[in-house]
């Protein structure tokens, strides 16, 4: 027996059963592998506090992320001397720290570790970075010279500069809220790194 599936297309009955066999496993492996990807992704999920991204400190942490990057990628590619050493040191450690922070607080851990004082310690880390950056700032725009590239490093590390400067006010804010409703008997419902 020949059947015809379209024009001109014409498969015998054996064929016909291989072909049906065929579409159902592939429709059932799809079926799985949807299944399989769902958990994965409600995994990340939990793992993940996804929202924090949209707190102001979260805003603040992925700028300076960016922003610092951009920094000592203009000093990086170029040859470098005297005081781009300390603007790279600034850059990236505060970089590295950054991360580290963002990560940290993504995962929640700022709700499970409660010994540390977390806003008093946002508000102590934005500070001094953008003290640091603001120092490096000046210097690498005092010595970039003729160089465009290290006054284009210059004006990213002031945007920095910049970027902290916001984030250790959102911290200040927040740890003065915080401050400030404790032993006043008044509950106040809060959560780190948002303000």
């Amino acid at each position: 027996h020949k059947i015809q599936l379209g024009r001109g297309v014409f498969v015998n009955h054996f064929s016909q059963q291989r072909l049906l066999l065929l579409l159902k496993i592939l429709s059932e492996s799809s079926s799985m592998a949807d299944a399989q990807q769902q958990p994965q992704q409600s995994l990340a999920r939990r793992l993940l506090n996804l929202g924090y991204l949209k707190t102001p400190q979260g805003v603040c942490k992925v700028a300076e992320l960016v922003l610092g990057l951009c920094v000592w990628i203009v000093i990086v590619v170029h040859a470098y001397s005297g005081v781009q050493y300390y603007v790279m040191f600034v850059s990236v450690a505060s970089w590295l720290f950054t991360l580290l922070g963002l990560l940290l607080f993504m995962l929640g851990a700022h709700e499970k570790v409660k010994f540390i004082p977390w806003d008093y310690t946002e508000l102590g880390y934005n500070t001094g970075v953008t003290v640091l950056y603001l120092i490096a700032a000046i210097l690498q725009v005092a010595f970039a010279g003729s160089s465009d590239a290290y006054k284009a490093a210059g004006a990213f590390a002031f945007f920095t500069t910049a970027v902290y400067g916001v984030a250790a006010f959102f911290s200040w804010r927040q740890w003065r809220g915080g401050r400030s409703s404790q032993g006043s008997g008044q509950t106040v419902e809060k959560t780190s790194g948002a303000v």
